[in-house]
């Protein structure tokens, strides 16, 4: 009768335990959301924009460094170079509903013909991997060494892929699933912008050794060929496009700057402690600084910071959701 006793209560303790490390708070529905993959403290944190209002974290214990949220507006997919499977979690329910068997090596993913398939860059393999929303793996292309980031160009169907280590740009044609030929880019480059009318990529970087980055520079799009330099000191390594502007993030100095097409500055304000992400949210600059541990709100006018937000240790990537 012990025994039984005690075989029953071990099981209760263990289910009691497993739901603890897998349910959370349930998001609600139908509400903007901004949160944050942070990579200290293993969590993800929740602001809902419209009631102005910090939800609760969810302390999913796993070093993710990413995500993105599926077209459903419900499936959030989490992944991380150190972990060998990619994660989706429903923010309405609140849990964990299934996973990839990706492996090792993922470090970034995009949301790819009108949100029809999803592109994983995969620095174990050195490739980029396409899958269905279904979790079906499509097709692998081989890229250059380590990739980082991931750019679309949707009207010529085209996907970029820039290597941290590698001063090669892979361009890959999203019809066939095959490689185009590439082009020659600077060294240690991290995050771009395409520029679709201009014809222009630009691209940021953290700079080699003891060399810091402090230019953006601007290739045209096509061929390859460097168009210019503008200035963005310290280590420019995120953009986001505005209202005929471009607002640079740079973590080195964190400087958040203000261009026009021509890369002229219109304004500059210095924001957060080492931050890394901008996304641009219901007209607003989101930016997460990843040593002070917070969100903050940007107006792209006049550049005052509207809101602060506490978030999680080490914010590295900011994930939206509109409602």
């Amino acid at each position: 009768m012990k025994r039984t006793y005690l075989v029953g209560f071990v099981v209760f303790v263990f289910l009691i335990s497993a739901c603890s490390h897998e349910t959370f708070e349930p998001l609600p529905k139908n509400s903007s959301i901004i949160s944050t993959v942070n990579i200290k403290d293993m969590t993800i944190s929740f602001y809902d924009m419209d009631q102005q209002k910090k939800l609760e974290d969810w302390d999913v214990n796993r070093p993710y460094t990413g995500g993105i949220i599926f077209p459903d507006d419900d499936t959030i997919l989490l992944y991380g170079k150190t972990i060998e499977t990619t994660d989706l979690y429903s923010l309405s329910k609140g849990g964990k509903i299934g996973s990839w068997e990706t492996g090792k090596g993922i470090v970034n993913a995009l949301l790819i013909l009108e949100g029809n398939e999803i592109a994983l860059a995969d620095q174990e393999r050195d490739s980029i991997r396409f899958f269905s929303l279904d979790g079906k793996e499509i097709k692998e292309v081989k890229s250059e060494r380590e990739p980082l980031t991931l750019l679309e160009a949707e009207s010529e169907r085209r996907l970029y892929a820039i290597s941290f280590n590698h001063k090669t740009l892979s361009i890959i044609d999203l019809n066939t699933k095959e490689n185009l030929p590439g082009f020659q880019i600077h060294s240690a480059a991290a995050g771009a912008l395409l520029s679709q009318q201009k014809g222009e990529l630009w691209i940021g970087g953290h700079g080699v050794g003891s060399k810091a980055e402090e230019r953006i520079h601007v290739y045209d799009s096509e061929t390859g060929e460097l168009k210019k330099e503008i200035s963005a000191p310290v280590m420019p390594v995120n953009f986001v496009k505005y209202d005929n502007h471009i607002f640079v993030l740079s973590h080195g100095s964190n400087m958040l700057y203000k261009l026009n097409r021509h890369g002229e500055k219109k304004g500059a304000i210095k924001v957060g402690a080492n931050p890394f992400e901008i996304e641009l949210f219901q007209n607003k600059l989101i930016i997460a600084g990843y040593d002070s541990n917070d969100l903050y709100i940007v107006n792209p006018d006049s550049l005052l910071i509207e809101k602060t937000v506490n978030v999680g240790k080490g914010p590295f990537q900011i994930v939206t959701r509109e409602s």
